[in-house]
């Protein structure tokens, strides 16, 4: 087993500015995910992100000795291709609408910023040291971060239609906040009201602290093996491990009632994961739990309605048909420029039935819909063609890979949290958000493997 748990990109650490620029890094992203309602009523609960990166950023120039986990390499080349895919702004997808580059600069410039912060975040995390940034406080800020998520979504249960006005949307300009995904990001909002079964009405779903409920569903189920961790860390309080296992709880009534199938989908794929890894590992606990919890869960699902909501919503749900075609469009249009893509998602010429129908301002949703977000996967390759979207998945593939060696229970829980990143690559677009606690993640892989070292 190699010791090397992390790539040297510079030779030493120089000394910081003073004693307290480091502290300070570690305290705002500290108060951001500890603080997290309080950004969302601010209106900064997603924009925060960046601010928090260039907070790090400032103290990574103040360091040497930068460090990436194994297995970075992948992920370089993925930004270089995304750099060289500006190239391909220019070109037009047959069958997409002619928007020209000036109208894809603006939201190119804020998915490289998205990428930016995430990759910020991974690297200061990464070169930290344990005294500055130990495994157990950045696993414990991952917990905080789950808990708000799980309160998020309790909240869009019980009050979907709670919203208000936040500063930032009030400073504004009326021409920013018109647009539907700036809004989305700084408007908070409880839930989204959308209709989940053919020839119903509208269901609110969760989506707080967050813009949308698919980011709901991608952060609950990256931090979901953490709120899980603490009830087998060692060293936690009574009532921390009680609190947690009450946010478990809740934040699995939250998931089913949500109907975000690809949480489903990666909540089972997660499970599945851990139970087999722990199995492997002669955790006898888990292997007895395995055995008669199984059988048990099956029965549930057929002897009772739960089952029978899962099959309704897979087979009835609107959006079916929406998103087969979206990421058929994708594939499709990614196979006429596959090395570099189109440095950018593409908008649909009309709908799936007819080239006729489009937005107006009598029906913003109707039509025209951007190929490739339904997915990361599909998103990586219509903007970098499926050489960057092959960087992007080798990349996960290669960090599970080097670290799936790890015990503890933090470790377990960030390896299963990366496994379930590449489920929600097929299923869900990347946000800010969602992009920087998944590289959060994988940086306490990093954390754990110092610590688990000398010991294993």
């Amino acid at each position: 087993m190699s010791t090397a748990y992390y790539i040297g990109v510079r030779a030493q650490v120089r000394p910081t500015a003073g004693p307290t620029a480091p502290a300070m890094a570690v305290r705002a992203l500290t108060w951001f995910l500890a603080a997290l309602p309080v950004w969302w009523v601010l209106g900064l609960a997603n924009l925060g992100y960046f601010l928090v990166a260039g907070i790090l950023f400032a103290d990574l120039l103040r360091r040497r000795g930068w460090q990436l986990p194994r297995g970075s390499a992948w992920w370089l080349l993925f930004l270089t291709w995304v750099v060289l895919s500006l190239g391909m702004l220019p070109l037009e997808a047959p069958g997409t609408l002619d928007q020209g580059v000036g109208a894809r600069l603006i939201p190119t410039a804020f998915r490289l910023g998205e990428y930016a912060a995430c990759t910020v975040m991974l690297l200061w995390a990464c070169t930290t040291s344990a005294a500055e940034l130990s495994a157990r406080r950045l696993g414990g800020l991952l917990s905080a971060a789950f808990a708000w998520t799980v309160a998020g979504g309790v909240l869009g249960l019980v009050a979907p239609h709670f919203q208000l006005t936040s500063p930032v949307e009030a400073v504004l300009p009326r021409s920013l906040t018109s647009n539907g995904y700036v809004r989305a990001l700084v408007h908070p909002a409880a839930a989204q009201v959308q209709q989940l079964f053919a020839g119903e009405g509208g269901v609110g779903r969760p989506a707080a602290p967050y813009p949308y409920t698919n980011t709901w569903g991608n952060a609950l189920g990256l931090l979901i093996p953490f709120g899980c961790a603490l009830l087998v860390q060692s060293g936690v309080r009574r009532r921390v491990r009680l609190a947690g296992g009450a946010a478990l709880a809740a934040g699995l009534v939250a998931a089913y009632v949500s109907g975000n199938r690809g949480l489903w989908l990666a909540l089972a794929v997660m499970t599945a994961f851990a139970v087999i890894v722990l199995m492997s590992r002669g955790n006898r606990a888990v292997i007895v739990t395995a055995a008669v919890g199984g059988p048990l869960a099956i029965v549930l699902l057929l002897a009772t309605p739960l089952g029978a909501g899962l099959a309704e919503r897979n087979s009835q749900a609107p959006s079916n048909g929406i998103r087969e075609f979206t990421v058929s469009r994708a594939v499709e249009i990614t196979r006429l420029s596959p090395v570099l893509g189109y440095g950018s998602t593409r908008a649909q010429l009309g709908s799936r039935e007819t080239i006729a129908v489009g937005k107006s301002a009598s029906c913003p949703n109707c039509g025209n819909m951007a190929l490739g977000t339904n997915g990361q996967l599909w998103f990586a390759s219509v903007g970098q063609g499926f050489v960057g979207a092959a960087f992007f998945v080798l990349f996960h593939l290669a960090v599970l890979w080097y670290y799936r060696w790890l015990r503890s229970p933090l470790g377990v829980a960030a390896l299963t949290s990366c496994v379930g990143a590449l489920v929600f690559m097929v299923v869900y677009d990347r946000t800010v958000a969602t992009g920087c606690l998944e590289f959060l993640v994988i940086a306490l892989l990093v954390k754990v493997a110092r610590e688990e070292g000398p010991a294993a």
